[in-house]
This record gives C-alpha cells, sequence and structure tokens, in this order.
C-alpha cells in the first residue's frame, strides 16, 4: 500500500460542541476558511442508476423509476472501483443510523458521498434498538417520577422526527399502541394528565390521542397480566421502526443518489493534507486488499467506537464516549399482545422499566442496563441479565404464568453509544504507537485513554469538530439521526472547502427506497400478481415495500425457508444483489430479522442459505465452510444460542405427544376464553385438570384430530404449512462452547411417527398463527 503525500497545515485548534444538553453548548472561534471549493458532482459516470431531478433544491428520484420492476444496482466492486479513484467531498466512517443518515444528506444536496463500514450497515446499536422509534413514554414516568421537566423540549424534537419517519418510509415505521397497566388509584390521574400533555407537546404531529381503557378491555389485550389491584390502563401511541432495513433503506437511497458505498471495509489509518483528515487509510476485510480514499471532509459516525477513529486523527485528544449495554429477549407472542405494547414503569432509577413490544410476530421483552467493561469485544448476553429481565416479567404477570429461560427464543446485548461532555484539560502528547488490530475497527484504544466518569453525560447527541477537522457524531438515537446527519452536513460545508452555495437539508421530505408509490393495498397486489400467500405477501410489503415488485418478480424460487416463518429463498437472492449481503450473518440478522427473533430458527435456515449465497458469489468449500462457522458463531455469542438459548429435547413419547396436542388444538376454540386460554399456553397446557375448565370433552371422533399417531394420514395443519424438503437437525448446544459445523450440516433422520410441525416445542407460536398485519392497531 503506498502511502499518499503527507502535508503539515495550520495546527491552529477548532472545536465546535453542539448538544441538547445545556453544558455542551460551546463554541470557540473557528478558523478562517475558504469556500473556493469546485462545485461538486452527483457520481461518476459508471454508475448504472437512474437520472437525478432537482426540485426545490433537493435531488430526489423520477416517476420512472417509480415505476420499474427491474433496477440496475451498481455492485459492491464498481464501488470500490470508484472509491480507489476519485476524490469524494465527504467520506462517512460507520453505517449506522446517523452515518447512513450522513450519506443521504450529502448525497442529496449534490456533494460526491462515500460510505464505509467495518463490518455491515446497521451491524452495531442501530440493528438491535428497542425498535420504538423514541420510547418518550419513559420520558413522562422519568418527569413525574423524578420532576425532571429538561425532557420535554427533548420530547417535542422526538416527536416531531417520530412524523417525518412515518411519512418518509411507511413501510418500515408504523404506528405502535403502549399501554401502561395502572394499579394506585392515586397515580391514575397523575399519568392521565401527563400523557394527555404528551400529546398536547406533540401537536399536529401527535399521530394519535391518548385513552383511558377498562380493567377487562387491558386484560384482553394482555391476558398474562397481573389482575390483582389492577384498575385499568393507559394507551398511547408511539412509533415503531424496523431499525435494521430502516438502515439499508438509507443505504440504498443515498446509491440511488450517486453515493459509493461499501460494508466489510475497516479504516486503518487517517492521514492529515493541507492541515486536515482528507485521506483515509481502508482495508478490505473480504479480500484483504489495501487503498486510500481521499476526500474533503470526514464524518466520524462510528458509534459506540467513536474515540477510536478519534484518537487515529489525534493520539492525543481525550476520550468521550462512554457506551452503555442493553439486553433485550425474543419470546413467543402469547406472552404479550400482537397488537398493544406494554410499559411498567420502574419504581427508582435503579430498577429496569418493562417494555415488551411485538415484532415480527414476536414479544420483545426489555431492557436491562449495563456497563461495558471492554469496548473492544463483541457483547454477549449474560445469562444474569436475562434472570433479570425474565424475573421484572414475572413480577408483572400472574403467579401460574411458567416464564422461564427455556421460553427464550433469541437474546443480544446491544452497546449504545453515549458520550459524556469534552474535556478541556488535554493530555502531554505522547509518541504515537500503532495500535492492533480489534474486532470491530480494527484498532484499540490506548491503554491510558479512560474516560472521566465525572463528566456529564450528554442527554441527546454531541456534534465535535476536531482540530484536524474531523467532524465526530456522539450520542443520538433513531428518533435523531435526520437531524444529527444534517447538522454533521453543515458544519462540513462550513469549515472544509465545500461549495458554500449548496441548498439546504430536503430530507425531511425525501422519500426513501421503497417508499415510493407504496399503499395499504401493496401485499393484495403481490398475491394476486405472483401468487404468494399473504402473510408472506405482507412481510415483503413491510420490509421492502415497492421494491417487492423487483424481488417478486426476479425471484426463481419463492419456498419458505422455515415452515414457522413467510421469508422466503428470493429474499436471500434479493439481498445478495441489491443489497450487499456479503455473509450469512448479513442475511439472516440484518436483512432477515429471523436471528432477532428465533435463534434456532436462524440455525435451521442456514444450510439452504448457504447454497444460495454460495451460488451467487460462487464461493469454494473452504469458503462455504469459513462461512457457516462465522454464523454459528454469531448465533453463539450475540443471540444467545447455547448458554441462553438451548436446544429443545425432541424426543416425547407419543402419549404426551397426544396429550398436548389434544388439549392445545382443541375443537371446541369458540367456547375457551381467551384469557384463560392464553394462561394455559403459558403454563404448558399439561395438567388435566387446566385441560377440563378451559374446555369441554372431546368426542371419541375427533379426540386425536390434530394428534401425532402412527398412521400415515397427513395432518390439516402438515398440509396448510409444508416442511422444509431436508429437515435438518442440530446437536445439543453446550453452555461455554460453540457449534461444531456438523450441527447445522448433517442431516437428522426424522423420527417414526412423529409430524416435523408438531416437534417444535410447545412454547412457540402455534404453526398456524397468522402473520401480523402492521397496520391491526
Amino acid at each position: 500500500m503506498t502511502r499518499p503525500g503527507h502535508c503539515q497545515g495550520n495546527d491552529k485548534r477548532t472545536t465546535i460542541f453542539r448538544g441538547t444538553h445545556s453544558q455542551v453548548k460551546r463554541t470557540t472561534i473557528p478558523m478562517d476558511l475558504g469556500h473556493g471549493g469546485r462545485p461538486s458532482r452527483v457520481c461518476s459516470s459508471w454508475v448504472s442508476s437512474p437520472p437525478l431531478l432537482r426540485k426545490t433544491g433537493c435531488l430526489t428520484l423520477p416517476k420512472s423509476r417509480q415505476a420499474c420492476t427491474h433496477k440496475r444496482t451498481p455492485t459492491r466492486l464498481e464501488h470500490l472501483c470508484a472509491m480507489k479513484k476519485e476524490e469524494y467531498d465527504v467520506l462517512v466512517i460507520g453505517g449506522g443510523s446517523a452515518g447512513c443518515g450522513c450519506a443521504v444528506d450529502a448525497a442529496s444536496r449534490g456533494l460526491k458521498t462515500a460510505l464505509i463500514d467495518a463490518v455491515d450497515f446497521s451491524s452495531g446499536a442501530s440493528s438491535k434498538s428497542s425498535k420504538l422509534i423514541d420510547g418518550s413514554g419513559s420520558y413522562i414516568t422519568d418527569i413525574i417520577r423524578d420532576k425532571d421537566f429538561e425532557h420535554l423540549h427533548m420530547m417535542q424534537q422526538v416527536m416531531s422526527e417520530r412524523a417525518t419517519m412515518l411519512k418518509i418510509a411507511p413501510h418500515l415505521n408504523r404506528v405502535q399502541p403502549m399501554l401502561m397497566p395502572i394499579y394506585s388509584v392515586v397515580r391514575l390521574p397523575l399519568y392521565w394528565l401527563g400523557f394527555k400533555a404528551y400529546d398536547w407537546l406533540a401537536g399536529a404531529s401527535n399521530v394519535r390521542s391518548s385513552h383511558f381503557l377498562s380493567k377487562e378491555e387491558t386484560l384482553d389485550e394482555f391476558p398474562l397480566l397481573k389482575s390483582k389491584g389492577l384498575r385499568g390502563g393507559l394507551v398511547y401511541y408511539d412509533g415503531q421502526v424496523d431499525d435494521a432495513r430502516m438502515c439499508i433503506a438509507l443505504v440504498m437511497t443515498a446509491v440511488h443518489l450517486g453515493a459509493n458505498v461499501a460494508n466489510h471495509m475497516e479504516l486503518i489509518e487517517l492521514i492529515r493534507k493541507d492541515g486536515c483528515c482528507r485521506c483515509a487509510g481502508v482495508r478490505d476485510v473480504l479480500t484483504d486488499e489495501k487503498f486510500y480514499i481521499e476526500a474533503k471532509s470526514v464524518i466520524n459516525a462510528t458509534g459506540a467506537h467513536t474515540d477510536t477513529v478519534r484518537q487515529l486523527s489525534d493520539s492525543t485528544t481525550m476520550p468521550i464516549s462512554m457506551p452503555t449495554l442493553g439486553t433485550t429477549l425474543a419470546l413467543p407472542s402469547y406472552f404479550g399482545s400482537l397488537q398493544y405494547g406494554l410499559l411498567c414503569p420502574a419504581a427508582s432509577q435503579h430498577d429496569p422499566t418493562l417494555v415488551m413490544v411485538p415484532f415480527e410476530n414476536h414479544v420483545l421483552l426489555g431492557t436491562s442496563e449495563g456497563v461495558v467493561d471492554d469496548i473492544g469485544q463483541i457483547p454477549t448476553p449474560q445469562p444474569e441479565d436475562v434472570e433479570l429481565l425474565l424475573d421484572s416479567a414475572r413480577d408483572h404477570m400472574e403467579k401460574t404464568v411458567q416464564l422461564g429461560p427455556e421460553n427464550v427464543l433469541s437474546a443480544w446485548t446491544a452497546m449504545r453509544p453515549a458520550v459524556v461532555c469534552p474535556s478541556e484539560a488535554r493530555p502531554e502528547a505522547r509518541p504515537e504507537v500503532r495500535p492492533e488490530a480489534g474486532p470491530e475497527l480494527g484498532l484499540e484504544l490506548r491503554p491510558d485513554a479512560v474516560v472521566d466518569k465525572k463528566r456529564p453525560l450528554v442527554r441527546n447527541y454531541l456534534l465535535e469538530i476536531s482540530e484536524g477537522r474531523l467532524i465526530t457524531l456522539g450520542g443520538g438515537r433513531w428518533s435523531t439521526y435526520r437531524v444529527m446527519a444534517a447538522e454533521a452536513v453543515d458544519a462540513a460545508i462550513d469549515v472544509c472547502d465545500l461549495n458554500p452555495d449548496l441548498p439546504d437539508s430536503c430530507t425531511s421530505d425525501l422519500i426513501l427506497d421503497g417508499a415510493e408509490n407504496w399503499c395499504f393495498m401493496l401485499p393484495l397486489d403481490f398475491v394476486q400478481a405472483y401468487d404468494v400467500p399473504m402473510d408472506v405477501a405482507q412481510h415483503i410489503a413491510d420490509s421492502y415495500g415497492s421494491n417487492g415488485h423487483t424481488l417478486l418478480s426476479e425471484a426463481t424460487s419463492k419456498k419458505r425457508l422455515h415452515c414457522h416463518f413467510p421469508y422466503i429463498e428470493a429474499e436471500v437472492q434479493y439481498a445478495a444483489r441489491h443489497e450487499y449481503a456479503c455473509t450469512l450473518v448479513d442475511i439472516i440478522a440484518r436483512r432477515l430479522r429471523v436471528a432477532f427473533v428465533d435463534a434456532l430458527a436462524a440455525l435451521d435456515m442456514l444450510p439452504r442459505i448457504l447454497d444460495i449465497m454460495s451460488e451467487h458469489h460462487k464461493w469454494s468449500e473452504t469458503e462455504q465452510t469459513k462461512q457457516l462457522v462465522l454464523a454459528q458463531h454469531f448465533l453463539v455469542r450475540q443471540m444467545g444460542l447455547g448458554s441462553v438459548v438451548k436446544a429443545k429435547k425432541k424426543l416425547q413419547t407419543n402419549a404426551k405427544i397426544k396429550e398436548s396436542t389434544t388439549t392445545a388444538s382443541c375443537p371446541s376454540k369458540p367456547q375457551i376464553h381467551a384469557r384463560k386460554f392464553f394462561k394455559a399456553l403459558a403454563m404448558g397446557v399439561s395438567s388435566p385438570k387446566i385441560v377440563h375448565s378451559l374446555c369441554r370433552k372431546p368426542k371419541k371422533s375427533e379426540k386425536y384430530q390434530f394428534a401425532v399417531t402412527k398412521t400415515k394420514k397427513k395432518s390439516t395443519a402438515k398440509e396448510k404449512f409444508p416442511t422444509p424438503e431436508t429437515p435438518y437437525g442440530f446437536l445439543a448446544l453446550p453452555g461455554t462452547s460453540g457449534i461444531t459445523t456438523a450441527a447445522a450440516t448433517s442431516p437428522a433422520p426424522p423420527e417414526t411417527g412423529l409430524d416435523p410441525t408438531t416437534t417444535s416445542t410447545d412454547k412457540r407460536d402455534p404453526p398456524s398463527s397468522v402473520w401480523r398485519n402492521k397496520f391491526m392497531c
């Protein structure tokens, strides 16, 4: 790798800090910078993307692009070739929500933009969020409990951005009703006034008004909720985002606007030219190729690894990043509600706030708080955090509900970005030492670089412009990503040699990729035009929007990847061809969300996904084995497979199978009260007394209607939901070690007399459950 020329410039320090915290608003006099830069071009001539139109100072996609069913997406190799040759106006480091937002904002203004990420787009905290856009209900509880009124202004900003996200990407964002159970008569009017203030603060951006539910209505939505002392429930309306898919939509929007993007691209060096960071040394993780990218401005949007890039620019800078850990669990849907989310405020600041959110036909339970011990290590869900969340959930449920670790389908821990206020003092200059390779960015922090925890934590986000004109975005969340990106691009135009006549940010009105011509009837269009089941059509409409036409029209196979999920093989082909999916983990974690809702199902899908990806990327047998092992390690280390999520035992006697299937699928469903029925599911439905109290005694002719017998008669459930053609088995997973490759590749002989559709655990949803419609609320 040839090192380009290194020019020493002016060493005057210029730093600008912006944020919502009053102690962060501090600005020093900037350097006198000229704006004699050339007018920037939008994209290179090689990009085969649709022509760009300028409308009200903003670059938007033409209508001809919106109606097409086939599109030409530049390949990752074409992006890399352009990065080696071109000089960019803006280079964004980090492919999370803030980084992808910066790429879209810069490209929409006509700036020549490049975006790189060390792992994959949204591989960090951006794909491991609570799935709520703002979570303002927790702000309400903080205001009432702690009398912290500084949250009010933040809430108003957040709710305005929530309305913007619902407008620019309606297929990935939806209105999510949240229910807060009330057990205290004194707190009821207090919280009611708080939620009315919440509606008033939202103003025109308020999606729906909060209201009260009676005790009976509350228990109808959450049958397992503790009923003793329950007075009712307060409902307010938040927003839910499919975070990883939202990042992919931002990336593809930036690509269509002319930006060059590349995932699995490590930053290994930052070089100053003319006194500022103008050259970045990068390494392709997939091929180990190294080269340099030249840009007039560099934006650091690496989230929890903010200090790693800051110290590449200036080895004497003080660290500001102090990320926190948050663990979330995925449970079967009958522990919650398919329509409402649940918010149970903490009694004190030290107790966790219980949040249950429906997601992908499952329920997400979160979130525990933790402290990062080693920022260089990928966080792993700990059994004690899982047990803390389960204890908190059991405290709000009936005592008869059996909720334990065996019900957890997936568990993950996010390293959420947070920053402290920058310190005025700077350490003495030390000789620059080449850092060693690390797992995320290929770098490690200095051993003596310790964050001063006495400094106040920035409430929202921070924008820093360093001495070398490195623009750093710290903190933030999904509800602030667009505002952060706009301020970062504004700062790049102000302090770097960019064209000052560029238009202002227009991303509040820029429709993202997949939202063109989107409407509520899109799933029905897919059913009629491509002959796919309704649950598959609904899933494709929710995840891909209008791009579902391209996905289904190019599909060579529409078979399901798993009998319990609407994911089909065509999605893997589309992700590899149009969404820059390079590994198996990219598919199961970020393109399909199966790893976040059922780790065992993701393990079961790996062989078929491997076949499709190998055919597209032309992987050798050695590469296939490597990719399979990496995917298994991801499920073990980051999704809790083996330590938290255990492999379920399939060996049962026919009598037990008959008893469980007969009671769970009782023919007299209309006579079963909903609350008692879901209680029975949570308790295992194995007690004869419970079964007798739930439904009438079945007749002899229908006693084994849904039971697994030795007869060759096919059940109705099996015909409606076919199982995969090749049944892949898996071994028992130890709690301390990983999985061998043979665990996912060696076929296991089916057990005699057992139907694969009924051998899944009775804690999961029945296979005949309907995939959730995002507009049920």
